[in-house]
């Protein structure tokens, strides 16, 4: 009886088990059997990024300045790799410049993920693909590269290794530049290998935009190689060069004598990387003189030909006493003259028959103290005070250039509005941009403000032509068979405290065709040592890159002689 009742215990026990682990397996297979599989297939699938292209950006004939070409990074699982060191051994020698013992390192441990080699060619992974590496994979990746080198390189700036733009025009358009990154969903096997008809889903990468430039690139070339010559034959801290379109407002050139080259910017010391154009503010000594004689002109001051007596030094009403920049005997100019020649006395005798609201006034018209429309990052707005704070002596000096600061391309577009006949244009850089899908939409240029009437600007012009010719202080900016007008600019080097000894600002900013002005160039030329006034310093630059950028745009010689307003008076 024992042994039957042990032997019905047993066979009930039995059957229970038997009923749970069938209703288990029930559950497993017919209940949860979707939610199982969905756990066992997440702990099977990985998901990568596909990185978008960013988009190129390019000069005004379309040639690439800025571009990001096809790149992987070589990664790996850890845990899969049985014998780093031999590992290390085949890949290193397929990819050119890895480092054996970082490649080594990179595949040592127990981290199931990490990156051995970034930004190998898609020829090099497809080698060290064929090695069927267990635990070794790729992920994409793109690398930015700048086919024209150093050319334009302060303006456009760079990228950096993790992709985050760095410097220039890279920053500024940014968002227009990255596309919307995609991503990738797969099965992988026990050794990270992808499984061959397993499940897999794309979100494709969307490419950025396109940018387009206004900038020429060849002028812009030669802008660069003729101020980098000068800055060296004159000894000097630096020199730059601005080329625009005064009709438009379009930057065609903004070069630097010391351009970074944005495929290794570590090689330029760091004063270098910057773009001293839009950045440095400096005082722009008598091409200065320019708004002064346009805000005399416009209020109905003065005439082209009023005669004056101008000494070599001269004491404004307040006693505060101002001289030319060398001795002479008393002259009898006429406005003209005086703009021609470069007289501070004679400049300070007409301006100071402005108000302090109407000099202060002008200086702001004319786009001095506040930032340009080209968006730059670091650009300073320039140091303008307003007339309440300027003491006895600044009334007079911002008459003539000194008493504040402005960029290089503040001072061009004073230039840029007298040569569009009054009207300032926006200065841009930026022509358009296309869509991945081809659509062009082009910027939109903003819109132009009247600083001083068409007959003004005209009166100026002609007073500038004569500043090119025969006594004026221009003459090395003459171009060959063409009509020129312009003015030479010399003014004090900022030092520690206040103006540095012997040491100049040199400058000379102009248009041509003087008649009908289709080009502004501006030259700065910092602290040179082997001469300082402007129109021996600057000025052969501007006639050296004006004539280059006048016969490469099939700008006709000037057909018809000046009109020019007689400089004294009997």
């Amino acid at each position: 009886a024992s042994a039957d009742r042990r032997g019905a215990v047993l066979t009930a026990v039995v059957l229970a088990l038997l009923v749970v682990f069938s209703g288990r397996l029930l559950q497993l297979q017919a209940v949860d059997s979707r939610e199982l599989a969905a756990v066992a297939l997440a702990g099977r699938t990985t998901t990568v990024p596909l990185p978008a292209s960013r988009g190129d950006i390019t000069a005004a004939d379309g040639s690439v300045l800025a571009a990001s070409v096809e790149r992987r990074d070589v990664v790996v699982d850890q845990t899969l790799v049985e014998d780093p060191a031999a590992t290390a051994a085949a890949i290193v020698p397929l990819v050119e410049g890895a480092d054996p013992a970082a490649v080594q390192e990179a595949l040592t441990g127990d981290r199931r993920w990490a990156v051995v080699v970034k930004g190998v060619t898609p020829a090099e992974w497809r080698a060290v693909d064929a090695l069927d590496l267990t635990g070794v994979y790729a992920e994409q990746a793109s690398l930015r590269t700048y086919p024209s080198g150093n050319v334009a390189g302060n303006l456009i700036g760079w990228v950096g290794r993790d992709g985050e733009a760095r410097a220039g025009l890279e920053i500024t358009q940014d968002e227009v530049l990255t596309g919307t990154p995609g991503s990738e969903t797969f099965e992988q096997g026990a050794k990270g290998q992808r499984i061959p008809m397993g499940e897999a889903s794309r979100v494709a990468p969307v490419p950025g935009h396109d940018v387009h430039l206004t900038i020429d690139r060849d002028l812009q070339w030669y802008a660069q190689r003729a101020i980098a010559a000068q800055v060296e034959v004159m000894r000097a801290e630096w020199g730059a060069v601005t080329v625009t379109d005064p009709r438009t407002g379009e930057l065609l050139a903004l070069a630097e004598s010391g351009t970074v080259d944005p495929n290794d910017p570590g090689a330029s010391a760091v004063e270098e990387r910057g773009n001293r154009s839009l950045q440095q503010v400096i005082e722009p000594g008598s091409t200065a003189k320019v708004v002064t004689a346009a805000a005399a002109l416009e209020e109905g001051l003065v005439t082209p030909t009023t005669a004056f007596r101008i000494p070599d030094r001269y004491t404004a009403p307040n006693g505060q006493t101002f001289r030319d920049s060398s001795p002479h005997p008393e002259q009898k100019l006429t406005f003209a003259g005086v703009l021609a020649s470069s007289s501070n006395t004679g400049t300070v005798m007409v301006g100071e028959r402005l108000s302090r609201q109407q000099r202060y006034d002008y200086l702001r018209a004319f786009g001095l103290g506040e930032e340009s429309a080209l968006g730059f990052p670091g650009e300073s707005a320039g140091i303008l005070q307003g007339p309440d704070d300027w003491d006895g002596r600044k009334q007079y000096t911002v008459l003539f250039g000194q008493g504040f600061a402005a960029t290089m391309l503040q001072s061009a577009q004073v230039f840029a509005t007298i040569a569009n006949g009054g009207v300032r244009m926006p200065t841009h850089a930026i022509a358009g941009t296309t869509a991945p899908d081809g659509t062009f939409t082009p910027a939109d240029p903003g819109e132009g403000v009247r600083v001083v009437s068409e007959t003004t600007a005209d009166q100026v012009l002609s007073m500038l032509e004569g500043a090119v010719g025969e006594g004026g202080t221009g003459g090395n900016a003459a171009v060959p068979g063409f009509r020129v007008a312009g003015k030479t600019g010399t003014a004090q080097a900022a030092g520690e405290n206040g103006y540095a000894d012997r040491q100049y600002t040199s400058s000379f900013i102009g248009m041509a065709p003087a008649e009908d002005p289709e080009l502004v160039v501006s030259v700065v030329v910092q602290r040179p040592q082997e001469a300082y006034y402007g129109g021996t310093v600057a000025a052969p630059v501007f006639s050296d890159v004006m004539s280059y950028a006048l016969a490469q745009r099939g700008v006709a010689p000037t057909g018809t002689e000046p009109d020019l307003v007689p400089l004294t008076w009997e």
